[in-house]
């Protein structure tokens, strides 16, 4: 019994010591780019985009096989059993009726066949394979972006409620400091009893901002955990970096990057031109296949007087479908929609990307100058609330101008780390929008 309880008292010890009972271990540090690589690492969208690209990969593969040899071999065993049957032989023949009533019969047969020439029918379903494979390839591409926006919003959402969490414990501080500086005031008769009340007040809107903000707190550390796969939902913290100025933005050369990098238009270019491969292949249907072949054949029959028989064949041949009921004439049209449709969708694509970079680069610009100007309100209202808190004190001023002060200060602190999240995002969405913001983390991951 001392024995155990000498073995549960080391255990509750060594739990204590790990951070369990009594401890409260720190959270872990996350920075911007643990979130993006946890994002990418088991998402199940990039995860199906993945296999959409070897599938493709394979079916292109399966079109190019078309050109090599075909070969195949064919075994095939029988019994024939005619002991009903009365069969006349005739006397040259050397046979007899029962040596045909029952006998087995055993063929193997193997083949080749070569394409020689199809007039460009197979070389355009291999071209349609390949674009495919492409596209699939720029969709994988596409994914990867819109997961690595997504986690920069989610993880720039997670440090913005974080600050203004910090916002929300310094105001709750500041209250508290206050409503201690006004009883004391009040009890020496330098203050009205107006004061406290006021104070009181200011004291409870500020345990009621923290509880808001602890709760935005949560459900941005929830919607970040929710975007790495992390089902456990653990707790962390993010990393409190500088913010990364850029210089101002010039639009003609943003669009251009765009044009050259956007994935979507690649992918739908590549789509085009799996269309017009479609298309070309299409226009040849009733056109002459031509192909090579040769074959070999091997019987062994029990039957007496026949045994074996064995014999080969060589040739070309030409095979001309000239009329299918004007079923390739329908492929052809349905095809040469398609490949329109497919240049509509470039054109259609355009736009947007130009519309989007546009919206990107006055978002990125108004963000950056809203940043410029939050940062000189929180100074000059830090400067004011010490001027409303001196005259205060000399019995200058009243409770109501401190008051005012501080809640400018809160809401100027509030304007700041909005402006800083809004700043990083308007960044992010500048990034996707030119088709930039995998590049570090491609970058990154070569080294």
């Amino acid at each position: 019994m001392k024995f155990r309880k000498k073995a549960l008292l080391f255990i509750m010890v060594l739990t204590m010591m790990k951070g369990g009972v009594g401890f409260s271990a720190e959270p872990p540090v996350l920075t911007l780019e643990d979130c993006v690589k946890a994002s990418l690492a088991d998402n199940p969208v990039l995860k199906e985009s993945v296999s959409n690209v070897y599938f493709n990969k394979a079916m292109a593969g399966a079109a190019r096989s078309a050109y090599l040899p075909q070969a195949s071999t064919n075994l095939g065993y029988t019994h024939y059993d005619a002991s009903k049957i009365t069969v006349p032989v005739s006397a040259a023949s050397g046979l007899n009726n029962g040596s045909l009533k029952r006998y087995n019969v055993a063929a193997e047969s193997s083949g080749i066949e070569q394409l020689i020439w199809d007039f460009g029918k197979t070389l355009n379903d291999i071209k349609l394979a390949e674009e495919n494979m492409t596209s699939a390839q720029c969709i994988f591409l596409e994914t990867q972006e819109n997961i690595i926006l997504e986690a920069k919003k989610a993880y720039y959402g997670v440090l913005n409620a974080q600050l203004m969490l910090d916002v929300a414990r310094e105001g709750l501080v500041q209250s508290r400091a206050h409503l201690d500086r006004a009883r004391g005031l009040f009890e020496v008769g330098y203050k009205q009893k107006y004061d406290v009340t006021k104070a009181e007040v200011e004291l409870l809107n500020a345990k009621l901002s923290l509880v808001t903000a602890e709760k935005n707190y949560k459900l941005a550390k929830v919607l970040l955990n929710n975007i790495m796969g992390r089902k456990d939902n653990p707790d962390f913290v993010v990393e409190k970096s500088g913010i990364p100025m850029i210089a101002d933005i010039d639009l003609k050369r943003s669009l251009k990057t765009a044009m050259d990098s956007r994935v979507e238009l690649a992918k739908l270019t590549s789509q085009t031109r799996a269309a017009q491969a479609d298309f070309e292949a299409k226009k040849k249907g009733n056109w002459p296949v031509i192909s090579a072949g040769g074959a070999h054949q091997v019987s062994d029959t029990s039957a007496k007087g026949i045994g074996n028989v064995k014999n080969w064949n060589a040739g070309v041949s030409v095979n001309f479908p000239w009329f299918d009921g004007f079923r390739t004439k329908a492929k052809m049209e349905a095809a040469q929609e398609n490949l329109k449709i497919a240049q509509y969708a470039i054109e259609n694509e355009t736009l947007k990307v130009i519309l989007e970079v546009q919206d990107a680069v006055l978002s990125l610009r108004e963000a950056k100058e809203r940043l410029e100007v939050t940062g000189k309100l929180l100074q000059q209202s830090a400067e004011n609330l010490e001027i409303a808190n001196a005259r205060y004190q000399e019995g200058l001023g009243s409770i109501i101008e401190v008051t005012d002060a501080e809640t400018q200060l809160i809401s100027a602190k509030q304007s700041r780390t909005s402006a800083i999240s809004d700043y990083l995002i308007s960044q992010a969405k500048y990034e996707k929008s030119v088709g930039i913001i995998s590049q570090n983390i491609q970058a990154k991951e070569h080294k």
